[in-house]
């Protein structure tokens, strides 16, 4: 863990948009103008709010290619890692993986980023995940938690299948305990339209904070648990657009991520 109180690792959430496409001609074909944009930068600037914080923020590509050594040293500088729209596969095979001559004639094999991330909550740190198309399950099961070595470390159990639930006109919240440290003092009768989530099951153990209803049902909308020393917290929907485009514009956006990232 690092050493300054509040360390905060944002993964995912980025983007690379390709600008409008030009067909000039059966031979031509252009793409014009290209942007790295950060979706999750209202989520970053909120939790930057937190005193003492120190907030990075990397895109899953980058988390794809960290190399061992790196990701380890990741691990001992954060305090609280936040992963948003991060599927299993940027944590599994390394890029150098596919490099055939490095393959030589003996077993391969490695620690497993599961486990260690795992091992890292254990000890202490408080792992967040945020909902999104390649978070839990995802689309199609695209997100692959529920088959990963980390799953029974969330505070939810993820679906065996597509978990996308969808609606452009949002949905009905709940606090069951509306003094929970994480939301006391927020009036979510005020919260904006929400316009997607992903489907879960609260685990075991674990602490209904708010609820969703969809169709006559009620679903985890934050859930979170403590996971040996440490802390897991799960927001079944976006932080950011698309789904969370209204939310990020509301007034208690920036404390609701203070008072849930500082829940013990």
């Amino acid at each position: 863990m690092g050493n300054s109180k509040f360390q905060i690792w944002h993964v995912g959430n980025w983007c690379i948009h390709v600008g409008q496409k030009y067909i000039e001609s059966p031979f031509l074909s252009p793409s014009k103008d290209v942007e790295i944009h950060n979706y999750g930068q209202p989520f970053v600037d909120a939790v930057k709010t937190i005193p003492n914080s120190i907030v990075e923020s990397s895109a899953s590509w980058d988390l794809y290619h960290m190399s061992p050594e790196a990701f380890d040293e990741k691990l001992k500088w954060a305090t609280h890692i936040v992963f948003g729209d991060v599927e299993t596969k940027c944590l599994m095979l390394h890029p150098d993986f596919f490099n055939r001559g490095k393959w030589g004639n003996e077993p391969i094999t490695f620690p497993d980023r599961f486990d260690i991330l795992k091992n890292w909550v254990e000890k202490g740190g408080h792992f967040l995940m945020l909902g999104g198309w390649y978070s839990f399950s995802g689309e199609r099961g695209k997100g692959g938690w529920g088959r990963s070595r980390f799953h029974d470390a969330l505070p939810v159990e993820c679906m065996p299948y597509d978990d996308l639930i969808e609606s452009t006109d949002g949905y009905t919240l709940r606090t069951p305990n509306p003094n929970h440290p994480a939301i006391n003092g927020i009036d979510w009768n005020t919260a904006p339209p929400l316009l997607g989530f992903n489907e879960t099951k609260l685990r075991k153990g674990s602490e209904m904070i708010v609820e969703i209803e969809n169709q006559g049902k009620w679903f985890p909308l934050c859930a979170s648990k403590k996971y040996g020393q440490g802390r897991s917290s799960a927001w079944m929907t976006s932080a950011t657009p698309h789904w969370g485009i209204n939310f990020m514009k509301w007034k208690q956006y920036n404390q609701f991520w203070r008072q849930l990232l500082l829940t013990d």
